[in-house]
């Protein structure tokens, strides 16, 4: 599936989301896995709201939940398809612990006030949660269950590209953030495909 304009990868947005939430945590500090499921959450809950995501990441069902792609890749100093090339080391840091060190505060100008308002809900829902009570969660949901079966099989590759729209499926137990009218559902999914 290609992309619009929209969803264009912007490295700044990704450094900036992740700094975010380690300064949202004890110490500025976040725990790696936990960053990207915050993340998720995030991006997850801003698509359902706007049809687009904060961070424009590609997401991978892996083992452990869902994970953005390039925010990972700007984490570990890998190669990225990002629009912005720049890694962003001026802001964040991987520690020896597998955590994100916030070194700076957090650029708000690169935000919409809709980002803001989905990182800051997420944070309030989820932040105090653990990256394993976070993976565990994460399981839950019908992005990474459409591929659960193949991530068990250790004779099949470890992680898939999510299908996107299976974002705007709900999951069988309800959530207090994502429970979005099935008419809102359907338009910001409409708007994402037309920007797809």
């Amino acid at each position: 599936m290609g992309r619009g304009k929209d969803m264009v990868r912007d490295t700044r947005k990704i450094v900036q989301a992740l700094n975010y939430i380690a300064c949202s945590q004890l110490g500025h500090t976040v725990n790696c896995m936990k960053a990207y499921k915050l993340l998720w959450l995030a991006d997850r809950y801003h698509l359902r709201h706007y049809g687009r995501t904060i961070s424009g990441d590609v997401y991978y069902a892996l083992p452990h939940g869902p994970v953005p792609m390039d925010a990972m890749n700007v984490v570990e100093g890998k190669p990225t398809n990002l629009a912005d090339g720049t890694n962003g080391v001026a802001y964040i840091r991987k520690s020896k612990r597998y955590s994100i060190i916030s070194l700076a505060a957090p650029k708000m100008d690169v935000f919409s006030e809709s980002d803001k308002e989905a990182l800051d809900l997420v944070i309030e829902a989820y932040g105090k949660k653990t990256w394993t009570e976070l993976s565990d969660f994460s399981h839950t949901f019908p992005e990474w269950k459409e591929y659960e079966s193949r991530l068990v099989n250790p004779y099949l590759k470890k992680g898939y590209q999510i299908d996107m729209s299976l974002f705007f499926e709900n999951r069988k137990k309800e959530d207090a953030l994502f429970r979005e009218p099935k008419e809102l559902l359907e338009l910001t999914k409409e708007l994402y495909l037309e920007s797809a």
